[in-house]
């Protein structure tokens, strides 16, 4: 195994504290940024270096920063600084490889799709929680049975655009509070 870096270590402190601030679990914070779950725990860990792009995710999902996440970071060592410039530029240039690959394209897109759902199934199930109402009630007001209304939570039923809106309506928010 390859020895942890000590700034993955603090971006997996951050991740861990703001993740127990909102009282989540790993797994749910891992389908909302689209890895598995062993993956994302050793994020937190600071045994794998975060990509960029959940450190991104992470930050809409908390309606944060992203520089929250590099607090309290360690004074790097040259090697380290050079390691992560040098990630950084690698990443940069495979991003341009792929720009013309429409599978590439395709498959990023289903990511992107199922993270949104991950992230908007949780947002509704946090402000029913936080409203203090029953499935029950928000399937009446959709005019939906509960069994439906209980697939768009648990994710096993994709929440459509008309769904999201009369949720927001619902709760008087607006859809992006879901979405964004």
């Amino acid at each position: 195994m390859e020895k942890r870096r000590k700034s993955d270590i603090a971006i997996g402190k951050n991740m861990a504290d703001m993740r127990n601030k909102f009282n989540l679990t790993q797994k749910e914070v891992a389908q909302v940024v689209g890895v598995n779950v062993s993956t994302y725990k050793h994020y937190e860990l600071g045994d794998r270096a975060t990509p960029l792009s959940v450190i991104r995710d992470l930050a809409t999902l908390y309606k944060i920063s992203t520089n929250y996440f590099f607090e309290n970071m360690p004074e790097l060592s040259r090697e380290e600084e050079f390691e992560i410039r040098r990630y950084a530029f690698d990443l940069a240039q495979n991003k341009q490889q792929y720009i013309g690959d429409i599978r590439y394209f395709a498959e990023e897109m289903a990511k992107l799709e199922e993270k949104i759902q991950a992230r908007a199934r949780l947002r509704v199930r946090q402000y029913r929680l936080e409203n203090k109402k029953s499935q029950q009630d928000v399937a009446n007001f959709l005019g939906i049975d509960i069994s439906t209304y209980n697939k768009y939570e648990k994710g096993s039923r994709k929440l459509n655009n008309e769904v999201v809106r009369k949720i927001a309506e619902y709760y008087n928010i607006k859809v992006s509070d879901i979405l964004d």
